[in-house]
This record gives structure tokens, sequence and C-alpha cells, in this order.
């Protein structure tokens, strides 16, 4: 006989958990069933009930139970097999399932748990215990289906960003090849056609010719801006870091041999620095950049200085970069690594105002972060730190 009399529709309250949870027993002695029923019921759960293995696998596509409570021992599928089959089951995947075992029979409680059994109790049953431990399956069952549903969330958004992250980055290409094409051409031909009139048969005046300087000289800032946003919009959507170990003193002196030619009465001093795991090319970058903007912002002092080195803060390596320069109000700091942010005019200081836009960005690829302190007519120093990604280490020599 068919044991599974009846389909439950469990009722449910507001939080949308049912308010008496069902379980299903299997179990094919018939006055162990009845024992169960009765104590189940008596400690306010629903139950159903199946003979056997096959006839639980069907009780279970039916009634969809909250917990399962199978015997280990019975006549044609016995509860290991069933145990493996539900598993198999989608629907069955995370559902409490506690097996009964004999006394001490340590293979069956084995063999319970790799065919997925959730946990086992013995017999002869505690009935005070079978209650409490229902209902701990039950809770711990509910939160790791909350963890489940939160994780498949987390995972949703992650891909709904990740595709939204794709799509910005496809309209920065559109954005690039409409940056590098649509002005950099037009700004070229201004160019020959300025180079045009000043090589022209005709003879210009001072006026004329202060003019066609003007074309040139704005051409030239506004080509140097374009390369500067495309540099810019390369970093930032660049795939992996190419990571290997590099001594970044080697970095800083390279930025102050590529320097020095302009910059011929400066004084650069450089402290030994740390070597980090990280992409070299970059760096090198962070180093021009830092360099040449302390060089170009101290190059009108009578003294014009320029001091790289290290310290450790908080556990972290430190690197700075520090001038003797016209430095500026830290209240504007927040501004500083904006891409165009200038706080000096060009006719005072030459540049595009990218360079620390791209500091910032390659810094923080690197798990890092930049900041600079500085007051007015006294001097710049510029701080970076490399992330533990970055593994940097300390120089020994």
């Amino acid at each position: 006989m068919n044991a599974v009399a009846r389909i439950h529709t469990p009722s449910v309250i507001a939080d949308g958990t049912s308010k008496t949870p069902v379980v299903l027993v299997i179990e094919d002695e018939r006055t162990q069933r009845m024992i169960l029923r009765a104590a189940l019921e008596r400690d306010g759960f629903d139950v159903e009930e199946a003979v056997d293995g096959v006839d639980g696998l069907q009780a279970f596509d039916r009634i969809r139970p909250d917990i399962v409570l199978m015997d280990v021992r019975m006549p044609g599928m016995d509860g290991f097999a069933a145990c493996a089959a539900l598993r198999r089951r989608p629907e069955a995947e995370r559902l409490p399932i506690l097996m009964l075992t004999i006394l001490n029979d340590i293979d069956s409680i084995n063999r319970a748990y790799e065919a997925g059994a959730t946990d086992f109790i013995t017999k002869p049953v505690a009935w005070p215990i079978l209650g409490h431990r229902l209902r701990y399956m039950l809770r711990a069952s509910k939160a790791i289906n909350d963890l489940a549903r939160n994780e498949a969330e987390l995972l949703r958004r992650v891909a709904e960003r990740t595709s939204e992250l794709n799509a910005a980055n496809a309209e920065l290409e559109a954005f690039t090849y409409s940056v590098s094409h649509d002005l950099g051409a037009p700004l070229r031909v201004v160019r020959s056609f300025a180079a045009m009139l000043s090589s022209g048969t005709r003879s210009l005046d001072a006026g004329e010719r202060d003019l066609l300087e003007h074309i040139f000289s704005r051409t030239q800032h506004m080509s140097a801006m374009i390369d500067g946003l495309l540099r810019f919009s390369r970093i930032s959507r660049t795939g992996d870091l190419s990571l290997e170990q590099v001594d970044l003193w080697s970095l800083a002196a390279r930025a102050i041999d590529n320097l020095r030619a302009d910059f011929p009465r400066a004084t650069i001093n450089v402290s030994a620095l740390p070597s980090a795991s990280c992409d070299a090319g970059l760096m090198q970058q962070v180093f021009d950049n830092l360099i040449g903007n302390a060089l170009k912002y101290s190059a009108n002092e009578d003294m014009p200085e320029v001091e790289i080195g290290t310290h450790v803060s908080g556990g972290e390596n430190v690197i700075f970069v520090r001038d003797n320069g016209v430095g500026f109000d830290l209240a504007r700091a927040p501004t500083l690594f904006g891409v165009f942010r200038r706080f000096h005019a060009e006719s005072e200081f030459p540049g595009t105002g990218v360079g620390l836009a791209i500091v910032k960005r390659i810094v923080e690829r690197h798990n890092g972060r930049v900041w600079a302190e500085s007051t007015p007519g006294e001097g710049t120093t510029l701080f970076f730190t490399l992330g533990d990604a970055a593994g940097i280490l300390q120089r020994t020599d």
C-alpha cells in the first residue's frame, strides 16, 4: 500500500516560510512509521509517509517536503540508494536528510554520509532529541539556502556590472577612435594651412606672423592634450598587468637621465628605493610624470631641488617625490588628479593636466593609493603606495 495518502500544501506566514514544516518519513516497518508520526506531530511537524526508497522518491516529487527522515535498512531500494537518488535531483540538492541507523553501526554511518545524508540519528530513537535535531537541520538548511540565494544575486549583479563595464569599454574604444581621428585630422589640416601661409610668396607683417605663431602654438597644445587623453584611456582599459620584480630605484634613475638635460640647474637626490612586483612599463610612467612635474614646478626657483625617497608608515612602504617649487593650496587637492586639471597658467608652466591622472590610474591598478602635501611657495610632495598584490619589498643594499 502506498502510504502517502495526501499532498501537503503548507500554510505560509509573512516572511514566506512554512508555519508547519513537512517531514517525509521513509520507513518500511509500519509500527515504526506510526511511532515516528505520533512523535513528530506531537512536536509540531506535519508528517507524510513512504514505505520504501522508490515510494519515497515518488512522494518527494509530489509533496516536496522540508526535510526527509529515512531508515537505512529497507527492502528493494535501501536508504543509501534513495538518499543518493534524491541528491541527484536539483530540487533536493540542499534538502536536509536525516538517516536512521542502528547504534554503533559505523559502516552504515559512513555510507550514509557518502550517499549525501546531512546527518544521522541512531536507533532506538531518543524522542525528545529527534524534534530538536530536525529543527536545527531546518534552521541550518534555511541559512544555507539564504546564502545560496544571496550568492546567486551577487553573481547576477557581478555579471550585470561586467556587462555594463564591457559596454562602457566598447564606448571608450569608439570615443578613443573619434578623438584620434575626428579631432586629430582637422588639427593637422589647420597646421598644414598655417604652414602654407607662413611659407607663401607674399611677405607677412609682424601682426600676421604673430597670428600664425599663435595658431601653431594652440594646435600643438591641443595635439598634446589629445595624445595625453589617449594615453589615459589606454591605461584605463588595458587588461591584466604584466607583473615582474622591478627595482624602483632604477626606474627613478632612468626618468632622471631622460629629464636632466631639460633642467640642468636642478639638484636631484635619490635615496634607496624598494623593489616591487609591478608592471615596469606603467610604473616607469609614474616616475616620469612625478619627477617631471617636480622639476617643472621648481624650475623657477633660485636653487631648484627634487628629492625622491621612501619611508614606512602604518606598515606600508611610501614612495615620495618632493620639490621646493611653487606649491599649491591644499584646499584644491581633491581635484589634483583629475584629467585636464591645472592649478597654474600654461604661460607659467606648460602642460596638459593629464600626467597626474595617469599616475593615479596606474597606482590604483596596482592596488595602491596616491596623495599630495603642499604649501604655496614652499613646494609639493607627491606620495604613493603599492598594494599587497604588488609584493613590494625593501631594498637590502
